[in-house]
């Protein structure tokens, strides 16, 4: 009876180590695969150099490694990759379905219905003909990179230089 006993313990004590051996190799599988998918995030897609020049640095684990030449050093183009130009036509539809009216609620009432920080009001014709007396361009330039206490693009991130033409307008037209 101890014999069995002791056999049933070094079993127990046996499929226990094995259960923390294999807990083990599935953490260590899990944080390499955790380590892969960082790497996939992080690496570059691709690499400019100058005609003449020699490349430098690596893709670390990328099987296709190609090296985009440029002409001159003022034009560097890479021909689109069929998913890439897919995404083009996606952005310009995007583009033509911009709604100004929904993206001025989003991003740029906030200031402009309240005025905050000397923002113009929309609507108020003669703050807005101060500021378009330097001409549409100068308040572009405005718009683009921010000026006083409005950042750049007004916090539209995601808005086009066309978007914020488009959101301008819709201001003054208001």
């Amino acid at each position: 009876m101890q014999l069995e006993s002791a056999r049933i313990c070094r079993l127990f004590l046996t499929t226990i180590r094995i259960t923390g051996l294999l807990a083990a190799l599935a953490a260590v599988t899990t944080a390499a695969k955790a380590q892969q998918a960082i790497e996939d995030n992080i690496r570059p897609v691709a690499r400019v150099c100058l005609e003449g020049q020699s490349c430098v640095g690596s893709f670390a684990g990328s099987s296709s490694a190609a090296t985009v030449v440029a002409a001159p050093a003022a034009s560097v183009v890479q021909a689109p990759e069929p998913a890439a130009a897919e995404r083009v036509v996606e952005v310009a539809a995007a583009e033509s379905a911009f709604d100004a009216a929904a993206k001025y609620q989003m991003t740029c009432f906030a200031c402009h219905s309240t005025g905050a920080a000397g923002a113009p009001v929309t609507g108020d014709s003669e703050a807005w003909a101060e500021r378009m007396d330097k001409g549409m361009e100068a308040v572009m330039a405005n718009a683009i990179n921010g000026v006083n206490a409005m950042p750049a693009k007004g916090m539209c991130m995601d808005c086009s230089d066309d978007n914020l033409v488009s959101l301008v307008k819709y201001m003054l037209d208001q």
